[in-house]
């Protein structure tokens, strides 16, 4: 039998041992510098992080940052869960529900009312963990292919006959110059400007993210492994909308990143001129394909769609969100009423209220 376990709080310097696990249930996982980036230097204050510990070495590790929301007409402090490991040896022991349960009652009694988080919708019983706290929708991958001969060798068994459809699908599909009546430029940070343009689109979302300087600067500029490439749309000095772009690599082909994008669309159609220079981008860039992870009901979908983007039919995220009721319970049970409760919550469960894109959840490279 495995040997019993007690769960506590992070205390500093347990970052050493928190990668070494990390590491050992996800091999060539993302960096110590990664971690204290997104727990110790959140500008949205400290964060929950709960481990299970056995002979004093760490066995799991679940962690709660805490992000500015938009809610309905107010703004309260979400959050995002993840980073879930339990080593090897005591899985299957009940240490994954344990560390969830126990933060998400840590978040009660920390005024974080909402936790919301990503997860895989295809690993069966993993998932439905997930899904028992509060699924309100899928995340969707968008791609727009634009080198086809990677795609089409997977399937045409002739080099010339896949080089010749490679040829004829990129004249087809390859994108188009756009005038603007504002500028689209690259920049290289966030400054005071975002503010006032955040002050004026978040009316138009129900449930989304703050997006302002210090948030954008801290999840994107100040990232310390990523690099991320900033286009703003502007106009007399001012933002009308930016995206936010990296590669990442499919295996051994470079692939494209639109993480996040926002912007008016009020006649000036800022969103769609802004997805269109990402598509120059990407082919001056000469990546094969470009990937977009978008919540299931997003209002730039038809965008994306008139673009040439494609919904991924293999691919499936899920968007989960749980209401944090204070309690004394930690069990499955517990956690189980919190997730009726979010069902039985018309705003929250409405999917055409959540803008999330894959920047919101650090998924896929981000």
């Amino acid at each position: 039998m495995c040997p019993s376990w007690s769960l506590r709080r992070y205390r500093d310097g347990d970052e050493q041992a928190i990668f070494d696990l990390q590491n050992t249930v996800f091999p060539n996982w993302r960096s110590l510098e990664y971690w204290k980036w997104k727990y110790l230097k959140n500008p949205a204050g400290p964060p929950i992080v709960w481990l299970a510990e056995h002979d004093n070495k760490i066995i799991g590790h679940y962690g709660i940052i805490p992000v500015r929301m938009k809610v309905g007409n107010m703004y309260v402090t979400g959050s995002f869960g993840g980073d879930a490991a339990t080593h090897p040896k005591y899985q299957g022991k009940g240490v994954f529900s344990s560390l969830v349960n126990r933060c998400f009652l840590d978040a009660s009694l920390n005024c974080f009312p909402l936790t919301f988080g990503f997860a895989h919708a295809d690993v069966g019983p993993t998932y439905m963990r997930y899904e028992r706290r509060g699924h309100v929708c899928f995340m969707r991958f968008v791609d727009k292919v634009l080198n086809w001969e990677p795609v089409l060798d997977k399937y045409v068994r002739s080099k010339f006959l896949s080089r010749t459809a490679a040829s004829v699908f990129g004249k087809v599909c390859k994108s188009r110059s756009t005038n603007e009546s504002f500028k689209i430029e690259r920049i290289n940070h966030f400054d005071g400007r975002i503010d006032r343009f955040w002050e004026k689109i978040s009316m138009c979302f129900e449930i989304i993210v703050k997006r302002d300087e210090k948030y954008l600067t801290w999840r994107y500029t100040d990232h310390p492994t990523n690099k991320y490439i900033l286009y703003a749309a502007t106009k007399d000095n001012e933002i009308l909308g930016y995206c936010v772009l990296r590669e990442a690599r499919d295996k051994n082909l470079r692939v494209g990143c639109i993480t996040d994008i926002l912007g008016f669309q009020n006649g000036s159609n800022v969103v769609a001129h802004l997805v269109e220079r990402a598509i120059r981008h990407f082919e001056e860039r000469d990546v094969y394909k470009i990937s977009c992870l978008m919540s299931e009901k997003h209002p730039y979908s038809m965008i994306f769609r008139k673009a040439g983007f494609i919904t991924s039919i293999h691919r499936n995220l899920a968007l989960y969100a749980t209401i944090n009721l204070p309690g004394s319970a930690i069990n499955e049970k517990m956690t189980y009423l919190q997730a009726l409760t979010l069902s039985q919550n018309g705003f929250l469960k409405e999917k055409e209220n959540w803008f999330m894109m894959s920047g919101d959840g650090e998924w896929w490279g981000d």
